[in-house]
């Protein structure tokens, strides 16, 4: 057997080889095989499977891949940072010719496309290859379709509607399935997926595939609380659209013997070239395209959080400011020295999932059980762990009982926000109804959560909080109404064009399960969003 150097130096080649399948291509091209190494060289030590599974967990996010041009943070910033992290207002373009998705105008299907077309082509391309070698390899295909979920719950939760069960059929052009039956299939192949691996531990196996493995180093456990955990974050995702189902998915998280996450599910830079999109964005993209957002600093600066220096460095005057989704930008702005930055370096790892996520779900669940005792214990909990894992103490934190107030533009004052955003403190007992401890339990699950920005915006919408800032400028022509804000992503271009009939059927159940709004536009509601 080839030493440790010898495998990984292999498997960087294939998965250059696999990840080479061009972003340009259309949906029809998804299910082509990617290049491949040689027979002999894909059936050493796994490496056809693992170097599938390794490809899979470099594109949840998408992260730099030697080779790519035009890949690694420019694609993050449009498949992430220009959409999920301004629309959580985790962060705000600062770059004076960015307009359109942080000013609500989804003209830019280079942006809006983004996330759809990278899942598909980057991150379910390898998937199908292990899905064909599933008789023969259980385990590793039961990595994939983790992974499957952890990739595709994006993608249904920013478009709607999306095609999920003809995946892995040989299809040319996939139909799209409602988004209540993508809910159902991922927790089916979350069932099979975590099942599978409760063998492989049950058979004595508790390291797999770590060669191809920068995120919990084969460590089987934590894959399956990983899946777990995601299992909870998907059930509370339907509370309001399907109660019974929610029920159902939710004791059955609690009933998992390996229980939940309490580490981050993070992406680890490994042996080959690597760079932090968010580093790079904040300060090499035009000396800084993205700067923190007003609406996080807000609530850290009003709640005095502990963990703002992790999070951000301060401005030239000491204090932390971030900036308003659709402020208007000028070179001026953009390069005053005021605004904050986010605290991070380029060698950090790519968050995927706190590890506070799980005790902030289980205290929802413990609240809408009727459980205060138990709820106030787990969201204090996570508020604990979210500190623990920042590297910052906790101190008199958890007994802050100021709400949080307005926002005023260090820079230019036109770009503030008047209105105190909520009453909320941090503190429990402050709170008495069901509404006040929910919005208690999102806000600092927000919080926690922090930069990944994706699950925030769709924890907006599906409870209406954190209370945000809403944009300064909307330019969606009255689609998107500013209160409610920004609901979905619209279909990219190249659907309309390679799988017109599709597409055209997705938006008709998109209509049939949306409670307001019609269309493909940005303010049609979800199925999942009924609050």
């Amino acid at each position: 057997m080839e030493d440790t150097a010898m495998k990984k130096t292999i498997l960087s080649v294939l998965i250059l080889m696999v990840s080479l399948v061009s972003c340009t291509k259309s949906f029809t091209d998804r299910n082509t095989n990617p290049e491949q190494a040689t027979e002999e060289m894909l059936e050493h030590d796994n490496l056809r499977t693992g170097s599938y599974v390794a490809q899979m967990m470099a594109n949840v996010l998408p992260s730099y891949q030697r080779g790519e041009e035009e890949y690694g943070s420019a694609s993050y910033q449009v498949v992430q940072g220009l959409t999920g992290n301004i629309f959580s207002n985790y962060e705000a373009a600062s770059n004076s010719g960015f307009h359109q998705t942080n000013e609500y105008n989804l003209v830019a299907d280079g942006w809006t496309k983004a996330l759809f077309e990278d899942a598909y082509i980057r991150a379910i391309a390898p998937w199908t290859q292990l899905n064909a070698l599933r008789a023969a390899s259980p385990y590793d295909a039961a990595f994939g379709d983790i992974l499957k979920v952890a990739s595709l719950h994006r993608v249904t939760d920013a478009y709607g509607p999306i095609p999920y069960t003809q995946l892995g059929t040989g299809a040319i052009h996939l139909s799209y399935d409602k988004q209540q039956e993508v809910y159902a299939a991922m927790f089916e192949d979350l069932d099979s997926g975590i099942a599978t691996l409760e063998d492989l531990l049950g058979k004595g196996v508790a390291t797999y595939l770590a060669d191809y493995d920068n995120v919990f180093y084969g460590d089987v456990a934590k894959w399956i609380q990983f899946a777990n955990t995601l299992r909870l974050r998907l059930a509370l995702r339907v509370a309001y659209a399907d109660e019974d189902l929610y029920k159902a998915q939710a004791a059955k998280a609690l009933a998992c013997a390996e229980g939940f996450l309490e580490v981050d599910a993070a992406l680890h830079p490994g042996t080959g070239a690597w760079e932090y999109p968010i580093f790079v964005i904040e300060y090499n993209f035009n000396d800084g395209d993205a700067k923190p957002g007003a609406t996080i600093v807000t609530y850290m600066n009003s709640y005095n959080d502990p963990r703002r220096s992790a999070y951000f460095t301060t401005g030239s005057d000491g204090q932390y400011h971030g900036v308003r989704m659709g402020a208007v930008i000028s070179d001026t702005y953009a390069k005053s020295s005021l605004l904050s930055r986010i605290n991070c370096t380029n060698n950090d790892p790519l968050m995927w999932m706190s590890g506070a996520e799980s005790f902030f779900l289980r205290a929802e669940h413990a609240l809408r059980e009727g459980n205060d005792a138990a709820a106030r214990q787990l969201y204090e909990s996570g508020i604990k762990k979210s500190f623990e894992l920042r590297g910052v103490g906790v101190g008199s934190y958890l007994s802050t009982t100021t709400g949080v107030g307005s926002f005023t533009d260090a820079v230019t004052a036109g770009n503030s926000y008047s209105t105190n955003l909520t009453d909320v403190s941090v503190a429990w007992s402050s709170q008495s109804s069901f509404e006040g401890h929910l919005e208690q339990i999102i806000t600092q699950k927000y919080i926690a959560g922090f930069p990944e920005g994706m699950e925030a915006w769709a924890e907006f919408r599906r409870t209406g909080y954190p209370k945000v800032i809403p944009t300064l400028t909307n330019n969606s022509g009255g689609t998107i109404d500013t209160d409610k804000q920004i609901r979905r992503l619209i279909y990219p271009a190249s659907e309309f064009q390679a799988n017109n009939a599709a597409v055209t059927e997705a938006i008709t159940l998109l209509d049939s399960e949306a409670k307001s709004g019609a269309g493909d536009n940005g303010g049609t509601q979800l199925w999942w969003d009924k609050k």
